[in-house]
């Protein structure tokens, strides 16, 4: 198991990973670099190949400016035959990367699966297969990963697919009735022809339809032309079972990753998409994808504490029990890890005036008539009993951690109060008064509900409830109104 090598261009071709043809093209790239130092005055961003460079250009003020290096590459470029271009042989860093590649396929299904795309409950890795995902019927789906560095599409006899296959068939004959799905999961897609293909031996090599006509057909003799031959001709080129070919094609499914080159960026935008991660800043997210890379890495190579390793049997493989079971990586950790690293929310600064806790039975007639001004009186018993909770929540807080606590209750009040009168502030537009202190109200349920959910270093970790209580002391105590200016307070109106 393990990554699969990319699919290669052969000897003398220039791959995707070299310059495309060498032909210049157009790019938006930030990574730049050069051998000397130079400013250029172009119109348009563009990126060029020469004999030994490669150059992008960053828009600064009304110029472009070269991000340049002037270090000399370690002995020159290995491998160059009598000093001129010549691509590498040895490819151990590609092989690295692929082995990455490798987990960022584990991340994409796992995070999936905490935003609930899909059903798995965790990920297998490098257990039986590049991943097993499990699902909670106790069946999995065997995924297996394959990378190309050019751009054509995945077809039935490229040798990449055809050691998947393979793969899958061994699995269905092992493990039918486990293995709901056969997954192959690669940075390009397979091959789907187009309207105007219709060339025989070209719609033929199309995975896809491969898969579609077995999934249509009674039995593998029902597989129409032209896709029978090419479904003869994997099964022979595999060496498995026709038959057992053919139910590896009925459950086979597709799933294109993030790119292969620069794809830690690109899985940043990926795990950037999930709602706790909208308000984070482009370096925690990064941050957080690393740390999900690294699980999945650690979990592939057999990565336990020295006590779980020395406690354990060992299991008829000659491992222990706990490298076995250590590469399983639950959707739950996954959760608990991002929650983990959410701790960089917005810090108020401290200016004094806070709530003094127990001080909420003296505010009661306050928040009552102030909420009946506003219209709202009908919602006053949740609003108070919200408050008492929090209050005393955060005074059992205080006196076990004095320092601490108070820290909190000044970053809560400075967000409350931000949100409360933000509140107002978007509920004055409403002409009729009566409808003022509903709006309010409303806007503070959802603003609590968004922080607490999708915000929670700002908020401290604290429930919505908390932080709707203390909304009310903050009204109560005179820091906010309902809408209406209230008679006798002290609000600021």
């Amino acid at each position: 198991m393990g990554p699969k090598k990319a699919e290669k261009d052969s000897p003398g071709e220039s791959s995707g990973a070299d310059m495309e043809n060498s032909t210049p093209a157009t790019s938006s790239s930030k990574e730049l670099v050069l051998h000397t130092s130079t400013k250029f005055n172009v119109d348009t961003p563009s990126t060029l190949y020469g004999p030994s460079m490669l150059v992008s250009y960053e828009l600064a003020d009304d110029f472009y400016q070269l991000s340049t290096t002037n270090t000399e590459i370690a002995l020159g470029i290995p491998g160059q035959a009598d000093g001129l271009a010549t691509l590498q042989s040895d490819r151990g860093d590609e092989v690295q990367a692929l082995f990455r590649y490798q987990w960022s396929a584990g991340v994409v299904l796992l995070v999936a699966a905490y935003a609930e795309k899909n059903q798995y409950q965790a990920v297998w890795c490098e257990h039986h297969d590049d991943l097993l995902a499990e699902l909670p019927n106790g069946n999995f789906h065997a995924v297996q990963v394959k990378t190309k560095h050019h751009d054509a599409p995945w077809k039935a006899m490229d040798g990449g697919f055809l050691d998947a296959i393979e793969k899958f068939c061994r699995h269905e004959d092992a493990f039918s009735q486990k293995l709901e799905q056969y997954i192959f999961f690669s940075n390009r897609r397979p091959y789907i022809p187009g309207p105007t293909a219709h060339k025989a031996e070209t719609l033929a090599t199309s995975p896809v339809r491969i898969a579609q006509t077995c999934c249509r057909a009674a039995s593998r003799h029902d597989i129409p032309e032209p896709y029978k031959t090419s479904f003869e001709g994997v099964a022979a080129r595999t060496g498995c079972a026709a038959d057992t070919v053919f139910r590896v094609f009925q459950k086979l499914l597709f799933y294109r990753g993030v790119p292969l080159e620069a794809y830690r960026e690109h899985l940043g935008v990926f795990v950037g998409g999930l709602p706790e991660c909208r308000s984070l800043t482009h370096q925690r997210i990064k941050e957080i994808s690393d740390d999900l890379l690294l699980m999945v890495g650690d979990s592939s190579s057999l990565e336990v504490s020295s006590i779980d390793l020395y406690s354990t049997v060992l299991q008829s493989d000659g491992r222990p029990l706990a490298q076995v079971r250590g590469k399983r990586l639950s959707v739950e950790e996954v959760a608990i890890r991002l929650r983990q690293r959410q701790d960089s929310g917005f810090r108020y600064a401290d200016v004094g005036g806070y709530l003094q806790l127990g001080q909420a039975n003296g505010q009661k007639a306050v928040l009552q008539k102030k909420m009946t001004a506003g219209y709202v009186g009908n919602y006053f018993p949740g609003i108070w009993l919200q408050a008492l909770g929090a209050e005393q929540k955060l005074m059992e807080e205080a006196i076990a951690e004095p320092e601490r606590t108070l820290k909190k209750i000044k970053q809560l009040q400075s967000v409350m109060l931000v949100a409360c009168q933000n509140a107002e502030v978007e509920a004055a537009l409403e002409a009729d008064e009566r409808k003022r202190g509903v709006l309010i109200l409303q806007n503070i349920f959802a603003q609590t509900k968004l922080l607490a959910e999708h915000d929670a270093a700002t908020v401290e970790h604290e429930r919505v409830e908390t932080l709707r209580g203390i909304a009310g002391l903050l009204s109560g105590s005179c820091h906010f109104a309902w809408g209406v200016p209230f008679v006798g307070g002290s609000d600021g109106t």
